[in-house]
């Protein structure tokens, strides 16, 4: 009724500011409600709205108009004297700035409704497209989701179908969709506590011998290409016992099958080199022997003993390994030399060669 001073007025406003700002409003009501100021006049009713505007400064969603018409207090639900900007030469019924205080609560509300059915027909989506959910999971292949708790192998096996590209086979989309129907929420996958049913773990297996046929079968293609190289048959002799290559790709094997190749040809140059060193110290050792000895044991009686001395074995590789002067590490003693280290991984665990096993 124009007995506020504008003081007081500012005083109001603060207040009303900081019940706004410390949302205490939340105790009672869903959305912050408006704050509705009645005065006499428009420059009034202006003036309060300044003094909101600068003691909120931004920082809530309380709304605050304000009309003109408090001594015809019939006439405020109906006629379009309210302000809600002390600037503005709009003015609004009071249906219209309820609605307007309420307008953030509603947007917020569809917002969350929005996302919730377009999250739950992406879920539906993802449970029943394997293609889908392979994409998805892709992104969480550095997330700790509990893949391992399937097994060392189902999860090798899980992780090669998701990096692989192109079209799925039969028991990889089997597998999707049983590893799909185990999340709770396939958006945010974890798997559950627990051991898995029988029947997702035989459809879990199943996949698993899949991967292994198709690296069986890439294993074979290479050895036609590259022969029987030592990092082929390692690969193999892992498959075969029933593990599974984590990267059986041509990142992986056909780089090192061609490494092998090239060292193939390599090992072949010191094999010719040996033999004729071999040749050489059979004959040197013959000549050693007193006459009768010689007439009985000929140069060739010495070879087994010099390949026996001079000869190892790489267990991991399944090869033959040859003296090597050209690297450190090879002995040379009263002219025997020995090999020491594997041509094809380096290895320097050699074993001696078997009884009647000869480099030529």
């Amino acid at each position: 009724m124009g007995t506020m001073s504008h003081r007081r007025l500012k005083q109001k406003a603060a207040g009303y500011a900081e019940y706004a700002k410390a949302e205490v409003w939340r105790e009672r009501h869903r959305f912050c409600p408006a704050l509705l100021f009645i005065t006499t006049t428009e420059q009034r009713a202006r003036s309060f709205l300044g003094a909101m505007r600068r003691a909120v400064d931004g920082d809530t969603l309380l709304l605050t108009s304000g009309c003109d018409l408090a001594r015809r207090l019939q006439h405020c639900g109906v006629e379009a004297r309210w302000w809600i900007d002390e600037g503005s030469t709009e003015s609004l019924d009071l249906l219209a700035v309820l609605r307007e205080a309420r307008r953030p609560f509603d947007e917020a509300h569809e917002r969350r409704v929005a996302r919730r059915r377009k999250e739950d027909a992406e879920r539906e989506r993802l449970r029943r497209d394997p293609e889908a959910l392979r994409s998805h999971l892709r992104a969480w292949r550095d997330r700790d989701w509990e893949i391992q708790r399937l097994g060392g192998k189902v999860a090798t096996t899980l992780k090669l179908t998701l990096e692989q590209d192109g079209q799925l086979a039969g028991v990889e989309r089997e597998a999707l969709l049983t590893l799909g129907a185990l999340f709770a929420d396939p958006l945010r996958p974890q798997l559950p506590e627990g051991e898995l049913p029988p029947e997702e773990r035989v459809v879990f297996e199943a996949l698993v011998d899949h991967h292994r046929a198709v690296q069986l079968d890439r294993i074979e293609s290479l050895a036609r290409e590259y022969r029987d190289v030592p990092s082929l048959r390692r690969a193999r002799r892992t498959v075969e016992s029933g593990e599974v290559l984590e990267d059986y790709k041509e990142a992986h094997l056909q780089p090192a099958a061609e490494q092998d190749q090239a060292e193939r040809e390599r090992v072949e140059h010191l094999r010719a080199r040996y033999v004729d060193w071999r040749e050489r110290e059979a004959e040197r050792l013959a000549k050693t022997q007193r006459f009768a000895a010689r007439l009985r044991n000929g140069p060739a009686s010495f070879l087994d003993e010099i390949d026996r001395r001079s000869l190892r074995r790489c267990p991991r590789c399944e090869e033959l390994v040859f003296p090597d002067p050209e690297r450190a590490g090879y002995v040379l003693a009263d002219q025997r030399q020995v090999a020491s280290r594997c041509h094809f991984c380096g290895s320097t665990d050699l074993t001696e060669i078997d009884p009647g096993e000869a480099a030529a």
